[in-house]
């Protein structure tokens, strides 16, 4: 700060000494020294401000932040009596899981359940979803062959840091469920569309809904290369397929998440690369030939109502509420791997578990929140 402020007095000094026909000098010194003055004003205020955020920082991550949260929620939409003329959005939202919430807690137990016999077995199931131009890809394989990636949780990037499993209380389990739903729509998400207890969340759930959407088009777009690869007969074994599968989804990880506006176009050149055969000369009427056709291929998978389109977000889906219901520990984990694992998308679980992740977070912290509110409106749904 001292030596910023010995330059400005260097330049005044030499502003005043040059003084020019207009006489106009020490008027353009005194301009320059107030707008100096003025800006460092800001740049404190703002150094105050992280200051005090620093302080309250121990204080709003307790409980004396969901007091604030719970009062600052009741001055805006009133008390837990008046919720259903407040809340319409959040009736609506809470409305729509309810008829459901009962089932899908049943199959995520049965899938809890089912989740010892598949760690007990030797069997490991690649992708069971076909594209409609070619045939069910379900290959069996026992496990010295190695075709699949391991179900471990080391084949996750999440920290150690595991967000608690959902116990099937009806309150917890309403809100994760819709949280997940609302994320894994197709129309993206905006202000209107959000119940009210989570306008304040509506940058963080378009990140998740984000990360979801470019999960299911990485998948579908392995399908597209996997049936190609498959159709042309360019991969000597399972175990080639998965290593090559492998990098592809890396690859395209690697793009939709640098090219925020990537299309069909980039996504192609990316898994026609892996459709060449390296020990012959390319083809350059083919190649293009082949690209034509993983554009039409690809374009139609990723319609809603497809097939592909539909059995992989399903997949998502249910990896992502794994996570949701069964927490982001060893079960979750391996609950989103054993969903991948039905569209060869192993290597993404820990994607999905970090989308989860968040859910799980916004979640709880609304229940802590929003309980009361959350309470008054569920018991007069039974």
């Amino acid at each position: 700060m001292k030596a910023t402020h010995q330059k400005l007095l260097k330049e005044l000094t030499e502003i005043c000494q040059d003084r020019d026909e207009s006489n106009c000098s020490h008027v353009i010194a005194l301009i320059k020294g107030l707008r100096f003055v003025l800006e460092r004003i800001q740049a404190l205020k703002r150094e105050i401000s992280k200051a005090r955020i620093r302080i309250m920082e121990p204080l709003l991550k307790g409980p004396a932040g969901l007091d604030y949260l719970r009062k600052a929620f009741a001055n805006r939409y009133g008390s837990p009596s008046d919720a259903f003329t407040s809340l319409t959005s959040t009736v609506q939202w809470l409305s729509s899981v309810w008829e459901c919430k009962d089932w899908e807690w049943d199959e995520h137990k049965n899938s809890l359940s089912a989740l010892t016999s598949h760690e007990n077995s030797s069997q490991v199931l690649l992708p069971s979803t076909s594209l409609r131009t070619g045939g069910n890809l379900m290959i069996k394989t026992n496990g010295s062959q190695g075709t699949s990636p391991p179900l471990t949780s080391a084949s996750t990037s999440t920290t150690d840091n595991h967000q608690p499993e959902c116990k099937g209380e009806r309150i917890d389990l309403i809100v994760r469920l819709g949280l997940l739903k609302l994320v894994s729509g197709v129309t993206g998400l905006t202000l209107e569309s959000l119940p009210e207890t989570f306008k304040l969340n509506l940058s963080r759930l378009r990140a998740v809904q984000a990360q979801i959407q470019r999960i299911v088009v990485i998948c579908t777009s392995a399908l597209v290369c996997r049936q190609t690869l498959l159709s042309e007969k360019v991969v000597a074994s399972p175990t080639d397929m998965e290593r090559i599968l492998s990098q592809c989804i890396e690859q395209l990880l690697e793009l939709l998440e640098r090219v925020e506006d990537a299309g069909i176009e980039e996504i192609v050149e990316i898994i026609s690369g892996f459709s060449k055969d390296d020990d012959k000369v390319v083809d350059t009427v083919k190649l293009q030939s082949r690209k034509v056709l993983m554009a039409r291929m690809l374009a139609k998978s990723l319609q809603s109502g497809d097939p592909v389109f539909e059995s992989v977000s399903r997949a998502v889906y249910l990896a992502a509420r794994g996570v949701l219901l069964g927490g982001s520990g060893p079960h979750g984990r391996r609950l989103a791997e054993l969903a991948l694992q039905q569209v060869g998308a192993v290597i993404l679980a820990g994607k999905v578990v970090e989308a989860a992740e968040v859910l799980v977070v916004a979640a709880t912290v609304s229940v802590s929140v929003h309980g009361p509110w959350y309470t008054h409106l569920t018991d007069n749904m039974e």
